[in-house]
């Protein structure tokens, strides 16, 4: 139960929470002066009363919080506050909002608080507060599980905030996360949380998988294939390349002097080359030698010459004829000097021709043995690059084995998440059903409420899919705004009732006036007189903070006009700079 909130600030108006029904109450001074109509109710400090308490129990200061704001440096604001029989009273300072002070708290609890050098002061520091509130007001372990509920996330369906705190029933933040929603209202409605826990991690899985492979299909991650029957084809590839490229290896042989042999072999060849050519040019002279030698005349007579010379009508004396015999003379020396002559080149270049063949073989089979000597053995060097490629082959074949491994974990792990969630289904339903009479008595208390207000009841439904819980509510005589707050409304007094049946629990319950925006009269009066029925049949501390001119008086009985003035506890007015929460205006 809240008790008390004050500040050390001289000019805030300390409030002193009753038990049972409290309404906290934004006066408008006058109606009729033109001023006071263009100001606004917001000054007056109502959501800001909620903020303030949300800020002692612990929640973060966000950016473009109220506590960011230069107005509240050195302020710091004190809460009291019982639960399960333990009174505390608590500050936190807005210049130091990471640790609570603790100015009473009960020593058996064992916190581990450290005590301030200076003003003595003992506090623990925001983490530690959270956790032991988290085991104080729900009963819940200091560390829980994954995904399960903090202390924060439950206590902000006590004291909803802002307008996104009254959106929707199950929801206290318009981006709260799925598995804090199902975890929060399993908690709330006496449900398995664990199967919340463990449907967020399945999703989470399969959400991760899905995220991945529409990353590798947009080609973010590169260029991945995960289609197991390429990669299978690739692996297979690869391993063949490896295989004969390891049976090269295995039969290479390496030959000490390779290098030298090779030159050898080169040079021999570039002999063999100049030989050819020699001995064809030298073929070609003795062809050439031998046919002239096949073209020279044998003799040469003076009577031939001269009938020669007598066809063409020449007639030679006889002194002429005795030069001619001279001239043939000459010419058959002539000739057979030529003769002796082509017959020793003749002779000459056979024996070269016979030398270059013979020096050909030898220089061919010189060859031929280097060459062998090269086929079967290789260079250190070629070696090396044979042994620098296996070894690439293989580590590419390995990538391939791994990818398709990894493909293959990817489809395996998809396969078995929808297994896993198709079990953990089984269970849940199974354990679902075992716990029908706490839902029973959620689904007929909403009832109640929703028929109290509308004379026609509501729809509480809890169901279990493959994603986990679900959970909606349903007013089916309206779809207004309205409408959708009271639906709020009741699911939080059946939170409120829930918990009371509990050993650990906020016995408090908070409402902004938001809760009332657009919201037909006769509803509001039946809301508070509903909320004030259950402060007192069921044990809790109800908190609404209201716009005096949106109370719905004709709706309101005597009696329960009475109780309703009784109730309120404090007086804001937005009328002047002074009059608001704060007694500040900025």
């Amino acid at each position: 139960m809240l008790k008390s909130l004050r500040s050390n600030s001289p000019t805030f108006k300390r409030v002193y929470f009753r038990e049972g029904y409290n309404i906290i109450l934004a006066d408008r001074r006058s109606q009729t002066d033109e001023d006071d109509r263009k100001k606004t109710r917001n000054g007056a400090g109502k959501s800001t009363l909620v903020e303030i308490i949300h800020f002692c129990l612990g929640a973060r200061v966000e950016r473009g919080s109220i506590f960011k704001s230069k107005e509240l440096e050195g302020w710091s604001f004190i809460l009291e506050f019982s639960v399960g029989g333990l009174d505390f009273e608590i500050e936190r300072c807005v210049d130091a909002p990471n640790k609570i002070i603790l100015h009473r708290f009960p020593p058996q609890l064992g916190w581990d608080a450290k005590t301030d050098r200076d003003s003595r002061l003992r506090h623990v520091a925001l983490a530690t507060f959270n956790d032991e509130m988290r085991a104080l007001f729900f009963g819940l372990p200091k560390i829980g599980p994954d995904h399960a509920p903090s202390f924060r996330e439950l206590i902000s369906y006590y004291a909803r905030r802002n307008i996104d705190g009254y959106r929707d029933a199950f929801e206290f933040w318009k981006n709260q996360p799925v598995h804090s929603r199902q975890a929060c209202n399993a908690y709330f409605l006496g449900l398995n949380m664990e199967f919340a826990s463990k449907f967020q991690k399945l999703r989470e899985e399969a959400k991760n998988i899905d995220d991945y492979r529409k990353a590798v299909a947009s080609g973010v991650v590169g260029a991945v294939v995960l289609d197991v029957g390429k990669l299978e084809t690739e692996v297979i590839n690869r391993k063949a390349d490896a295989e004969h490229m390891r049976k090269q290896l295995e039969s290479f042989r390496v030959h000490p002097q390779y290098n030298e042999i090779a030159d050898e072999a080169n040079d021999l060849t570039e002999q063999i080359h100049q030989a050819s050519n020699t001995l064809v040019l030298r073929q070609q002279f003795l062809s050439r030698y031998e046919q002239s030698m096949e073209e020279e005349v044998a003799d040469v007579s003076t009577d031939e010459l001269q009938r020669v010379y007598e066809e063409a009508g020449v007639v030679f004396p006889d002194g002429v004829k005795v030069r001619l015999g001279e001239v043939v003379n000459f010419h058959k020396a002539l000739l057979s000097n030529r003769r002796d002559y082509l017959q020793s080149e003749i002779a000459r270049l056979r024996g070269e021709i016979a030398y270059l063949r013979e020096n050909i073989e030898k220089l061919t089979e010189a060859r031929a043995k280097s060459l062998q000597i090269l086929e079967s053995h290789g260079a250190l060097e070629e070696y090396a690059k044979l042994q620098e490629r296996y070894s690439k082959l293989v580590q590419l074949h390995e990538d391939a084995q791994k990818r398709k491994e990894a493909a293959m974990q990817i489809e395996e792990r998809k396969s078995k998440n929808k297994i896993e969630t198709q079990e953990l289904l089984l269970l849940a339903r199974r354990d679902y059903a075992e716990r029908i009479s706490a839902r029973e008595r959620a689904v007929s208390l909403f009832r109640e409420y929703t028929e109290f207000l509308y004379q026609e009841p509501g729809i509480l439904t809890i169901e279990i899919k493959d994603t986990g819980y679900n959970f909606g509510v349903e007013i089916r005589s309206a779809k207004s705004q309205g409408v959708n707050y009271m639906k709020v409304f009741c699911y939080d007094m059946l939170i409120a009732e829930l918990g009371a049946s509990r050993n650990c629990h906020p016995d408090f319950l908070v409402h902004d006036s938001t809760i009332f925006d657009g919201v037909d009269e006769r509803q509001i009066a039946l809301a508070l007189t509903l909320a004030s029925r259950k402060c007192e049949k069921v044990g809790f501390q109800y908190i609404c903070l209201m716009n005096s001119d949106t109370i719905p008086k004709r709706e309101f009985d005597g009696r329960f006009m009475a109780t309703f003035e009784d109730s309120v506890v404090l007086r804001l007015d937005d009328s002047t700079d002074t009059g608001g929460l704060l007694g500040i205006r900025f």
